[in-house]
């Protein structure tokens, strides 16, 4: 009888342990590393506390910044990015990013102003995602903090009294985008780069005064794009047709404003 429950004791310990290396094995997982980038604008800082940002693939929420951090958007613009980290997660699905924001700021004409960041630190602001991990890959991802949208004023809008934080995101796997970039001959009236499609900007750049050096990054590839390089001066170039390559950047070489 003893030897009996000894073999059952073995045999359960053995399928137990059997179960688990197989919940564990890496043709079952992915690895998912995720970026922050920022759309350049024209103000002085956006200062944003951050308490967490999750991916959820299928019904599993994974935690890339867990520990609050205060992050001025600003410093991760022009390609630039902040890396939230690198984790195994199940294969799958990536459905949605949860950003919860404690409070945030801006800084315009040397005055720090609090903005307004509705249900940031309760719920969290969630944005639906479309991506799918496949076992054993590296999957990295980017997202893309548009503040030229996401910051609302109140009041007249040369006269602002007071400013929202309402978050757009846009969402890229890394590998399945590409970059333009070119060289402005007069660059002396601060330009600013857009890339286009469909009527809507979908990332700017601030070109290098200095040397009229710009790059528009993390463009998806699919369609083309027109490119808009505009300054203060309201002198300006434009191109349509713009083709993008995963993981290369376009050219467009030297271009002078009029």
């Amino acid at each position: 009888m003893r030897k009996l429950l000894a073999a059952i004791l073995f045999v359960t310990l053995t399928a137990t342990l059997f179960i688990q290396c197989s919940s564990n094995d890496p043709e079952d997982t992915a690895t998912l590393s995720v970026q922050l980038t920022d759309a350049p604008n024209t103000y002085e800082a956006v200062n944003i506390s951050f308490t967490e940002i999750a991916v959820k693939v299928d019904s599993e929420w994974v935690t890339f910044l867990g520990t609050p951090q205060t992050i001025n958007l600003l410093n991760y613009q022009n390609g630039n990015t902040l890396s939230l980290g690198e984790h195994d997660v199940p294969a799958g699905h990536i459905i949605q990013i949860r950003l919860k924001i404690d409070s945030a700021n801006i800084v315009v004409d040397g005055v720090t102003h609090e903005m307004n960041v509705p249900s940031g630190s309760t719920s969290g602001l969630k944005f639906n995602a479309n991506f799918t991990l496949e076992p054993g890959q590296t999957f990295e991802m980017v997202i893309d903090f548009d503040l030229g949208k996401s910051i609302v004023t109140t009041g007249p809008k040369n006269n602002p009294t007071g400013y929202k934080l309402q978050p757009v995101l846009r969402i890229a796997e890394i590998a399945q985008t590409g970059a333009i970039s070119g060289t402005v001959t007069n660059p002396a009236a601060n330009p600013l780069a857009f890339a286009i499609q469909t009527n809507d900007t979908v990332t700017t750049a601030i070109v290098n005064t200095t040397t009229g050096e710009f790059t528009l990054s993390f463009l998806p590839e699919f369609g083309s794009y027109k490119v808009v390089v505009k300054d203060e001066d309201d002198l300006m170039f434009e191109q349509i047709g713009v083709s993008i390559t995963g993981g290369q950047t376009t050219n467009l070489g030297e271009v002078t404003l009029q």
